[in-house]
């Protein structure tokens, strides 16, 4: 088979990243009142998730850094719901993948899934909490505020999930996700409830921006994370990096991962995954989605899988099928978890979704490929799409090559 020929574009992406972290987490930590917030010798847990957050090592270590110049004894909580398998030491690994260990942040991590109950909302939702994390004297938690995978609204992925699902560990993704993705309220009901119940002190709330670097660092007191939020969602939206098209006949994703995306790729990047409201809708949508290989950090974790046409065997191969089983079955959307058309190598994946099309000409068949949905500064497009990046601002595109592949089949 001919294969289009390539163009390597780069773009301009939103970037507005903080040079000087550790002073911008002291001044945030400053205006939120830390000094008076935190007493010497509390006992403070610290809730981290698994997303691969921008310098979330540094900053964490920060946090622990600050919490023990104040004579305070913090530990880290893994903050993550049902991730990494839903069993204490998968949790511990999500974290070490992510360079969060007790050596690396200065601070031990304390894990376990045992929760107690909340009560309920007044919707009648069961809340959970951290046991651990609840019977320490205090709770602070950082998290990324952005845009989730599959909830809409003006609450998605931030300080309120954390507080509804990442800290009530599987019992509390479980309470939530049995209503649906359509409940996206039930979240900020959920933290209504932690907030009244647990000794929550504070809320870190991280943004990043286009290239995905930290951007902004607000630390809220407890009545400040429900107001603030959406804001701050809002303002993550905003930086959000894009394909800088429309539409294409085939999208290649060159690595997929829990670390690159709650499943495996963004939908607001990819276009599929997530029935979104019209003003989150993704600005592009693909006829073929073709998945080379799952990322080392993503754990076998291969959520999101189902979003994509074919695959390879390569990535097949590496799928820890329990660990991926817990997590869609959490979720409730075990259509993430179903295993598109196998083919034997990167050139094969690539045939079979080119042959599925009415157009497949490699002169005017639309092709976009890119590493992953993070990281989208560059990517290739085939020549059939370079007259669409014309005048587009801030994209440059460069020579057309060969779309080529090694003697094993896999892409270069």
């Amino acid at each position: 088979m001919r294969f289009p020929r390539m163009v390597r574009v780069r773009q301009q992406l939103a970037s507005e990243s903080l040079e000087d972290l550790p002073a911008a987490l002291e001044q945030a930590l400053g205006e939120a009142g830390f000094e008076r917030l935190f007493a010497p010798g509390q006992s403070v847990a610290v809730g981290v998730g698994s997303r691969n957050i921008n310098r979330l090592v540094e900053l964490v270590a920060g946090l622990v850094g600050k919490l023990k110049g104040s004579g305070c004894t913090p530990f880290i909580v893994p903050a993550m719901g049902s991730h990494g398998g839903a069993t204490a030491e998968g949790q511990v690994r999500v974290l070490a993948g992510l360079g969060v260990t007790g050596e690396s942040v200065g601070a031990p991590v304390i894990s376990s899934m045992d929760t107690v109950s909340l009560g309920v909302t007044h919707g009648g939702t069961e809340v959970f909490m951290d046991r651990v994390a609840m019977e320490s004297d205090a709770i602070i938690l950082a998290n990324r505020v952005a845009p989730h995978t599959g909830y809409s609204g003006s609450v998605q992925s931030g300080l309120c999930k954390m507080l509804a699902v990442g800290l009530g560990k599987r019992d509390g993704a479980v309470s939530l996700h049995r209503h649906g993705f359509g409940a996206a309220h039930l979240i900020g009901e959920m933290a209504d409830l932690v907030l009244e119940k647990v000794p929550v002190v504070m809320g870190v709330a991280l943004v990043e921006d286009g290239e995905k670097r930290l951007s902004r660092i607000e630390a809220l007191a407890p009545e400040e994370i429900r107001v603030r939020e959406p804001e701050l969602l809002q303002a993550a939206i905003s930086l959000y990096p894009r394909i800088p098209l429309e539409s294409a006949d085939l999208l290649i994703v060159d690595e997929i991962g829990k670390d690159i995306s709650g499943i495996g790729m963004d939908p607001l990047v990819t276009g599929r995954g997530k029935d979104t409201d019209p003003e989150e809708a993704a600005t592009f949508s693909a006829g073929r989605i073709v998945a080379l290989k799952l990322t080392e950090g993503s754990g076998g974790n291969a959520t999101g899988i189902g979003h994509a046409d074919v695959t390879t065997r390569r990535l097949a191969d590496s799928i820890n099928r329990e660990v991926t089983r817990q997590n869609v079955q959490t979720s409730g959307a075990l259509d993430r978890a179903r295993i598109p058309r196998v083919a034997g190598s990167d050139m094969e994946a690539v045939e079979m979704a080119l042959e599925s099309l009415e157009e497949s000409s490699p002169d005017t068949v639309r092709v976009v490929r890119i590493k992953n949905t993070r990281e989208l500064a560059e990517l290739q497009v085939s020549s059939a799409l370079v007259p669409e990046l014309k005048g587009r601002e801030g994209v440059e595109a460069g020579e057309e090559r060969d779309m080529e592949f090694d003697s094993d089949g896999s892409i270069l």
